[in-house]
């Protein structure tokens, strides 16, 4: 199975622009929106995100642009989540199927998007398009509402296909999937998962799996944290290992899919390089108050944390919840154009400004380049090499 192969569910890329009334999507694999409410069952999937917005607090009055990647919301478990000996092997989770966001995770999005509201309220003004989660970040206004019943309106998008989107879907890349897999065969990570034969073989014993990697842990987390959170019983056998080990080990596979800097610079760099880019254009253009103001991005947790690890700033080691997101605000502070970085993942009630080692929490754009340049993709084509 592909490093990549779990991702099914969601991402896209909105691309805000302000008094224009458009919002330019890049997605693939649309999410049902269908069918009813379900209650998680566990805590450990991340406080709920109320999007009540009091108690978060607002952006700088410095801010000119933001840029915000995001997990998607709770969903159900999806096939190449769902072990040989799983007991809801063939549960299909009607409404919604498999590998798609339930109620409770279009919620959450959805309150996503009125956390961002509250706090760029002033700086994004009223005039957006929307759809979930965007349907909380703008809501309609004034001439905008159209209808007094659905606080809602509509916006058009477009996709890419996962295979060929380097920068949401780097794990798809052929250059990442050969360098990966060659990385797993290495002595070093032979070793590395030889210390958890034991783990491998108690999992790979009742689960029915063949466990040689951490990427097979990481799979199953999501397959058994999903089922949990659905209300399904797990089996008796999971009692040993789960939630601390499973998590644990699912951890490590992130590790094993950065553990150099050309995995990173394919699976983020191409997302980086872009951020780094869009920012440059918005701060060249001669009106920066009418060009883009956001640039929003869903992913899967993978996105964030990869990030983050790239970023030298994935402490402690996490897998990210639902909802959870980074922000790379972008300020211009007595002429100096420079990121902050604030990631929310509900362990407080606002996003957690990071400091970037070797930069201050203020990182100046040329800086901030600088101490990532060797993760930027030269060319697109990076990704297809043989």
């Amino acid at each position: 199975m592909s490093p990549a192969s779990r991702l099914s569910v969601l991402a896209f890329l909105c691309v805000c622009l302000v008094d224009q009334g458009s919002c330019r999507y890049s997605s693939y694999h649309r999410p049902s929106f269908h069918g009813q409410t379900y209650t998680p069952h566990n805590s450990q999937y991340g406080r709920p995100n109320s999007g009540s917005g009091p108690n978060v607090e607002k952006a700088d009055s410095t801010v000119i642009l933001t840029h915000v990647v995001f997990r998607h919301g709770n969903r159900t478990a999806q096939l190449s989540e769902i072990y040989p000996r799983d007991p809801y092997y063939n549960f299909d989770y009607f409404p919604f199927g498999r590998g798609q966001l339930t109620n409770v995770g279009k919620m959450r999005e959805y309150n996503v998007g009125r956390e961002l509201r509250t706090r760029y309220d002033k700086f994004l003004g009223d005039d957006f398009l929307s759809r979930n989660p965007l349907a909380g970040l703008f809501p309609p206004r004034s001439d905008n509402v159209w209808n007094t019943a659905l606080n809602w309106q509509p916006v058009p998008y477009n996709f890419l296909p996962a295979d060929r989107d380097p920068v949401l879907i780097g794990l798809n890349c052929p250059n990442y999937v050969r360098k990966y897999d060659s990385v797993v065969r290495s002595r070093k990570w032979q070793s590395e998962f030889n210390k958890d034969k034991n783990v491998f073989a108690y999992i790979s014993k009742n689960s029915g799996l063949n466990v040689t990697t951490y990427e097979q842990i990481y799979n199953l987390y999501f397959g058994l944290s999903t089922e949990e959170e659905w209300g399904h019983k797990l089996p008796k056998w999971t009692e040993a290992v789960w939630p601390k080990i499973v998590t644990d080990l699912a951890i490590k596979h992130y590790y094993v899919q950065t553990s150099t800097s050309q995995l990173l610079s394919l699976c983020e760099g191409y997302h980086l390089k872009k951020i780094i880019e869009d920012t440059k254009r918005v701060v060249r253009s001669a009106s920066v108050a009418n060009g883009p103001k956001m640039y929003l991005y869903s992913g899967h947790e993978n996105n964030v944390a990869e990030m983050l690890i790239l970023l030298n700033v994935f402490s402690p080691p996490h897998i990210p919840t639902y909802g959870s997101y980074l922000i790379f605000e972008v300020h211009n502070i007595n002429n100096v154009v420079g990121i902050k970085l604030y990631y929310q993942r509900y362990v407080t009630e606002s996003p957690v400004l990071l400091k970037i080692p070797a930069c201050d929490e203020f990182c100046p754009l040329d800086r901030f380049e600088q101490l990532f340049e060797e993760y930027l993709p030269v060319t697109e084509d990076y990704c297809y090499q043989n």
